[in-house]
Formats: structure tokens, sequence, C-alpha cells
């Protein structure tokens, strides 16, 4: 008889980045045993390099530049320039969401760099704020209790983040931007969120990319039915409104001729763009908005943005690295 044949379930992409965030946070426990004296913070830098990308925004004031968030922290890119490292910290950025019309106001969340986690041993970092576009961060909400992979802002009540969290608290929550008060919400029929978007209208929709398509709520969080016409057969993982208009939606369907697709009505009627993706090269993140402008994060660490609402797209990252005369 033959040696019995072991047949191994690929990971899920949340077992994955919940195994390699454990990972992580044992090699810093050893790392910190070992180095002497850290520097507790690291000075903004040129990076030659962007890789592990969890999310992208479009800087409201200078649309040319984009923010980009990693798994050692948040870049900037500009036309002609270097990758730059914002700030002092290199939190592992998991969720990330701009604020839609203040500049400056950015949401995340992750885990903690090496200096800040020898501070607190804390390895969820719960929803983080910045007010100055991610030079510096404060933990507001669920410290040490929430790690959201996916992360929205929606302009209802004053300002409200949805996030999905894959430890701790698991599941979806509600956080006022006023109070910091969170609530766990029911979330029906919602299951496998790998992306999450809020409408700029306070009255629209929330959309979640998952497993099983598009999925929307229209009564803000506590019951989802799937988008009909986007196809169910395969994962949605990432879409993203419009910053400022409710009716133009992107969403990226992961299948074998992946395309990223484009509503101009609120999501109930959708059209490909020219973006042609893989199974191998997944869009991760989006980012739409102000005017015609539209900017995708892939697997692979390429970045595209279009300027024409996805019609063209020109390559701002080939895996990672900036390309020459990319504007």
């Amino acid at each position: 008889m033959g040696a019995a044949t072991i047949k191994r379930r690929p990971f899920s992409r949340r077992e994955f980045l919940q195994t390699a965030g454990r990972a992580s946070l044992v090699v810093l426990a050893f790392v910190g045993v070992l180095v002497d004296a850290i520097v507790e913070a690291q000075p903004p830098t040129a990076t030659p390099e962007v890789h592990h990308i969890h999310g992208l925004a479009v800087d409201r004031r200078d649309p040319e530049a984009l923010y980009i968030a990693t798994h050692t922290g948040l870049v900037r890119i500009r036309p002609n320039a270097p990758p730059e490292s914002v700030g002092t910290h290199r939190f592992d950025l998991m969720g990330f969401t701009a604020h839609p019309r203040e500049t400056s106001l950015v949401y995340a969340s992750g885990h903690p760099d090496l200096a800040t986690y020898r501070q607190n041993e804390i390895g969820n970092l719960g929803l983080l704020v910045s007010r100055d576009g991610g030079k510096t961060w404060q933990s507001v909400a669920l410290k040490g209790e929430a790690d959201f992979h996916a992360l929205t802002y929606s302009p209802r009540n004053g300002g409200e983040l949805y996030g999905w969290s894959v430890a701790g608290q698991m599941g979806l929550h509600r956080i006022s931007a006023t109070s910091w008060r969170g609530e766990r919400l029911p979330a029906r029929g919602l299951a496998s969120v790998l992306s999450l978007a809020a409408s700029p209208d306070p009255a629209g929709s929330l959309l979640a990319g998952t497993k099983a398509g598009l999925m929307a709520s229209r009564d803000w969080g506590m019951i989802w039915m799937p988008v009909a016409a986007v196809p169910a057969d395969a994962p949605v993982t990432a879409v993203s409104y419009h910053a400022s208009d409710s009716r133009v939606v992107y969403a990226y369907v992961a299948r074998s001729d992946g395309r990223v697709m484009r509503s101009g009505d609120g999501g109930a009627t959708w059209a490909p763009t020219s973006f042609v993706g893989d199974t191998r090269t997944v869009v991760v993140a989006l980012a739409a908005g102000p005017g015609e402008n539209v900017v995708l994060a892939t697997t692979n660490s390429d970045v595209l943005r279009s300027r024409d609402g996805g019609r063209t797209w020109q390559r701002v990252l080939e895996r990672g690295r900036p390309v020459t005369g990319a504007r």
C-alpha cells in the first residue's frame, strides 16, 4: 500500500493574515530581547520600494499625491519623487481610510512597530486616528480588543467608522467619530469581509466586498443582502465609493478575467473599466476621487491610477518600485 496523501486546505486571506500577525509578534518579542537600545521612532525617510499594501487614499489637496498604507507604515508618493515614509512610527496598517473632505484626517487599524510593542505589549492597536496626515497617531477605541482589516468612514451622525475585526472582538463594529464609543453590530447575512465602503451621503448604503461577492446594507450595518448585479461566484476583494459622489462606486471581482467594475448609479448597474487582472494579481485596495481619479493596488505591489474614471490606467509602482516617468 502506498503512502497516504494528505490534502492541505490553502489558507484563506484572513487565516494567513492572522497567522502572519501572530508570527510577527513572536519575532518582535525575540528581537526585543536581543537589542540593547532601540530608537523609539524612525525619522521620515525615502524608501526605494513599497510592499505589503493594505490601503490607499488620494491626497485631497494634491490629487497627484497618493497615500499607501503598508505592513511597515504609511507611505506618500508624488510624481518624480521617491516614495517617502510618513511620520515616525512604522505600524502595520491593516485597515486604512481617509476622511472624504478633511484633508489631513485619516483612520487606521493594525499592529504596533517594535518600539511601541515594547512600551505597551499590546498586539492590536484598535482604531487609530491621525489629524496630521499620518505623521502622528492616537489610539481612540478598542485598543487591544479589535484588529480591523477593513475600515471605512461614513458622514452619518457627525461621522462614524465601520470596521471588520478579525481578532479579539471579531465582526462588524460601528464607532462614533465624535465620542469614540463603539458597538458590535449583528450584521446579519455578512461574513468573510475583505473590504468595506460607506457612501459619502449620510443616508446612503454600506457596501462590503466578501468571499461570496458584494453585499449591501441600507440600515447602517444591521442587515446585509447580496448586490444582485455583481456576480456572487467570486470574491470581491476591494470596493470604494467616490469621495464625494454617492452615485459612483468601484469594485474588483476576483475572477480569472478579474475586472475593476464601475457603477454610476450607486450600485444598481455595473460596467467594466479597462483594467483586467487575474487570480494571481488580485486587487486589494481601491480609492476614488476627487474628480475622475481612481487608484488601485494589487497583491504583487503594483499601484495603478486612472485620471478618467477607469478608461485608461498608468502604472505608478511596479512590484513595489516606482515607475520612471510616472505621473
